[in-house]
């Protein structure tokens, strides 16, 4: 109880000045030339949704970019390991990972490890909680996590360079460059890392060994601007990942993992007056080699490949009404050594009509996907915010939402289940929004229930076997809060606080669902004093239960990490980081601890 009141105490504190002040804070307005999708800002006002501020940034990974900036809670094997998202207590598969208006999680597993996705060089981060079927299809139960690299015709030119330094003998580089005109937009990003990563575990006498790894991020954009009604473009994020697997406190490892993407993005187009179309071509390829002795050429292996074709029309009829209608197919391979090599189809119309009369704003969205394995349910959203004032609106979302089988349910040999269902859910949510001058407040509250989900048990014949058992339901209350201070031309002070409670409970038994905290908060803090910044970042995470029968669990735990940062001038900036400041001890992942204090130093050079 005692930390429960801590992280409300820094509650009160961050809500007390947002009542204190007057003004008003405009909206972001899209450029008129940017290349966007179902993800653009005006599809989502009905939803908990907000972009994540460092999303620019090269030196931190998505892991750290969420848990930095979210309450969100992240599942990760130890440092760099394998790392799952978990959005309002729902599963990994249950959250969708949005490259660019793709879908790009893994039809063999139904995530994305978040430790291969950098997060670097994008333009544009959007956290959406709330179900997301009819804009993306199966998994986004959660909600998704929106990556886009905009596209805008003017003349212009940066280059940034990022090299981290930093304990275990961690080295990272991001080098991206810009350049633009009105016919050519130009963007390339680089990222390397490399490190030991051989970090003692707190309070005892073993060390992270087997835990060093490697990786290479390498992405494109570019745009040609025919002429004011045509634009074509392509992008491209390929990643290669090597990866030792990390002991636990008490076993040993010697093993490693190569991973590697590529995603690739072609697309084309058209705007005229009211109309505007756009077609998108993508391939997605994924493979994993697991080498049980790292040192042994004797591997399993296993690969997916998707190809897709996605059509948007949109007809505006005035700046109050809009439609959007939609199609796309998939086709899907994935094979390996225990799955041999099996295919699917999938194709889905959907439509969104969008309208808003004076100060109510509502949605209506539709889709139907026909699968050639699986009889897919329509899916559907209902939409509406309600702004009483420059300052306070209100928002309600009910959706219904479904998540395939992975192709590893299906036919993982020994033990997959060709017979699964898709797992269906519905969803509601409720939210209240204040904007006062510098401060703003964001309270929701959500409702999901979730049937037939896929469950790995034990089977008659010895194996794991999944099937459709379980039936959840998730609720819980988010509160997010932010305020900043210009005391003077030379200080300024920002404070930004979330808090989230939910619960995950399994309808059999009446527990919490395993890997699931109620309670997570967080508070970030920064001072800005001429040319220097103060940055302080506290994190309460609550326990953890790793059973279904709640009869075990990770200790809940507080972490905080310092950093200060000096701009010398517009070209070069310094930062020196402390990360779990207190050195505790802390795990996500029974026996798989987390580094206690360490230490990085960042410059950046940007012309």
């Amino acid at each position: 109880m005692n930390k429960f009141w801590i992280i409300f105490t820094l509650l009160i504190i961050s809500l007390l000045p947002a009542f204190s002040q007057t003004g008003d804070k405009s909206y972001y307005v899209l450029d008129s030339v940017e290349l966007t999708g179902l993800s653009s800002k005006p599809l989502l006002k009905a939803y908990h949704h907000f972009e994540l501020p460092d999303s620019i940034t090269g030196n931190l990974s998505l892991p750290r970019l969420l848990t930095q900036n979210t309450t969100i809670f992240v599942k990760e094997y130890g440092k760099a390991m394998l790392a799952s998202i978990s959005l309002r207590g729902t599963g990994a598969s249950h959250t969708q990972i949005v490259w660019n208006g793709i879908p790009v999680n893994s039809i063999l597993t139904g995530q994305t490890d978040l430790n291969t996705f950098s997060p670097a060089g994008f333009d544009r981060i959007i956290l959406k909680k709330g179900g997301s079927s009819v804009s993306y299809g199966s998994g986004a139960i959660g909600g998704v996590v929106v990556f886009e690299d905009r596209i805008r015709f003017y003349k212009t030119f940066h280059l940034i360079n990022q090299t981290k330094i930093g304990s275990f003998n961690t080295g990272l580089n991001n080098f991206k460059i810009v350049k633009a005109n009105h016919k050519w937009y130009g963007k390339l990003n680089l990222q390397w890392q490399k490190s030991k990563n051989n970090y003692p575990y707190p309070g005892y006498q073993v060390s992270n060994e087997n835990g060093a790894y490697q990786g290479l991020d390498y992405a494109t954009t570019i745009g040609y601007h025919i002429n004011n009604q045509h634009r074509i473009y392509f992008k491209s994020k390929l990643s290669y990942w090597n990866r030792e697997t990390s002991r636990t406190l008490y076993m040993p490892q010697n093993a490693k993992l190569l991973t590697g993407n590529q995603r690739l993005l072609t697309g084309w187009l058209f705007q005229h007056r009211h109309l505007s179309a756009q077609t998108d071509l993508a391939y997605l390829y994924e493979n994993f080699d697991y080498y049980p002795q790292k040192n042994n050429n004797a591997f399993s292996h296993s690969q997916s490949r998707i190809y897709l074709i996605k059509n948007l029309l949109t007809w505006s009829f005035d700046k109050s009404k809009k439609i959007m209608v939609g199609n796309e197919w998939q086709h899907q391979q994935a094979t390996g050594d225990h799955i041999n090599r099996h295919t699917r189809q999938n194709y889905a119309v959907f439509g969104i009509w969008s309208q808003q009369i004076s100060h109510l704003t509502y949605q209506l969205k539709l889709r139907q996907d026909i699968n050639s394995g699986q009889r897919l349910p329509v899916t559907g959203a209902v939409a509406a915010s309600y702004k009483f004032n420059p300052h306070h609106s209100i928002r309600v979302n009910v959706s219904k939402n479904y998540r395939l089988p992975t192709f590893n349910d299906l036919y993982w040999t020994p033990g997959g289940n060709p017979d699964l269902k898709p797992e269906d859910s519905y969803g509601f949510e409720a939210g209240y929004d204040l904007q006062w001058n510098h401060s703003q407040l964001q309270l929701t509250a959500f409702y999901i229930n979730s049937q037939n989900l896929i469950k790995w048990t034990p089977g008659n014949n010895g194996f794991w076997q999944p099937n459709n058992i379980e039936q959840a339901i998730y609720k819980g209350l988010e509160l997010n809060t932010s305020k900043s201070f210009n005391i003077n031309s030379k200080l300024n002070i920002e404070n930004k606080t979330g808090i989230a409670y939910r619960q995950a409970v399994n309808l059999k038994n009446k527990k919490q669902l395993p890997f699931t905290p109620q309670l997570t908060g967080q508070n970030t803090l920064r001072i800005m004093i001429n040319k220097f910044a103060v940055i302080y970042h506290y994190r309460y995470q609550g326990k953890i239960y790793t059973t279904t029968s709640n009869t075990k669990f990770l200790p809940a735990y507080h972490l905080h990490n310092v950093s200060l940062t000096y701009n010398y001038n517009r070209h070069f900036k310094f930062e020196i980081g402390i990360n779990n400041l207190a050195n505790a001890y802390y795990e996500n992942v029974p026996t798989r601890p987390q580094p206690g204090r360490n230490y990085e130093f960042l410059i950046n050079f940007k012309i």
